[in-house]
């Protein structure tokens, strides 16, 4: 039992950003996450006897009485608490996140996973990576229907990952730092709408539609190899060719396409959507630091909700 002195639990997990490879991950093609640690989520559970509270920007009241969009978490407290041999009780949850939802960034994942460590943290038991999973997993069909799990994945990882579906995850090596900035177009992507793109043309232009899927997967060998040379100049120029390939697919939208235009237009050595589409993220590559910031700063001038910039490689070697 917890006792007066153990009343407290905490949990972190950071967001990600996809390289390359959404969507024809979906096809059982490789992609590529990194993690995104500027913007991350913290669960906190105290001890308060009754029912279980949630208490988040998004929703705070009883359990019982959560949204259906968010009845995944509901879910996941309830697995684990059951799992764990404890009644779902006598515990309060907050949740801080900084993680815009719906921009393709991992928000939902990255929640449950620090929900999930909170709440072992808590009854103070040791979380195994599998178990971790199985949770989040639960929580993400609620979620997402039939995730690819790279969200899950990428979001509690420290390394840049790469993905194929039921395939064991391999850490990608990055040979120096990259500068890339992540802008947000203020707008909640709509992954639905993007993935029936897809499908809609899988029927209607079946070896055009396979040969774009199969093009983002020759994109995304040829990615990894570019972060494994330190080829910056080469990968700027794939991810421009993989938001092309997208972009044909229907998963970008204008929105996406300017800022991705705004972005080479100011010294970027490539961009593409990030994620779902139809919305959301994009990633500009910078070949240093200055030009980053200038790419920032024409992002904003372009109204982007919200912009980071993030190195990555300094400490993300395989």
């Amino acid at each position: 039992m917890i006792k007066a002195s153990q009343k407290i639990g905490v949990g972190q997990a950071h967001s990600k950003f996809i390289l390359i490879g959404e969507h024809a991950v979906v096809y059982g093609e490789p992609a590529i996450a990194i993690p995104f640690p500027l913007v991350n989520v913290t669960a906190e559970i105290n001890y308060r006897p009754g029912p279980v509270e949630f208490v988040s920007n998004f929703y705070s009241g009883a359990i019982r009485d959560i949204p259906v969009k968010l009845e995944g978490l509901a879910k996941c407290v309830e697995a684990v608490c059951q799992h764990l041999q404890h009644a779902t009780q006598d515990f309060q949850i907050e949740l801080i996140s900084s993680i815009p939802i719906g921009r393709g960034l991992g928000s939902s994942a990255a929640i449950a996973v620090a929900l999930v460590r909170s709440l072992y943290d808590f009854f103070q038991k040791k979380l195994e990576r599998s178990d971790l999973m199985q949770f989040v997993d639960l929580a993400e069909k609620y979620a997402h229907g039939t995730p690819s799990g790279i969200d899950m994945e990428a979001t509690s990882s420290d390394q840049p990952i790469w993905f194929e579906k039921n395939k064991p995850i391999q850490s990608v090596e990055i040979d120096q730092p990259l500068h890339f900035i992540v802008a947000d177009t203020g707008r909640i992507g709509d992954t639905h709408a993007a993935v029936a793109s897809i499908k809609q043309k899988y029927e209607a232009e079946v070896d055009q539609t396979k040969a774009r899927i199969n093009r983002l997967a020759e994109l995304t060998d040829q990615a990894k190899m570019m972060l494994k040379n330190g080829q910056a100049v080469e990968l700027g120029i794939i991810l421009n060719q993989a938001h092309e390939q997208l972009r044909a697919l229907g998963v970008s939208d204008p929105g996406l396409d300017h800022y991705v235009e705004v972005s080479n237009n100011a010294g970027a050595l490539g961009a593409k959507l990030t994620g779902g589409g139809r919305g959301g993220c994009i990633i500009a590559l910078a070949p240093s630091l200055e030009v980053a910031t200038e790419i920032e700063a024409a992002l904003i001038r372009e109204s982007a909700a919200q912009t980071w910039l993030c190195t990555i490689g300094e400490v993300m070697k395989s």
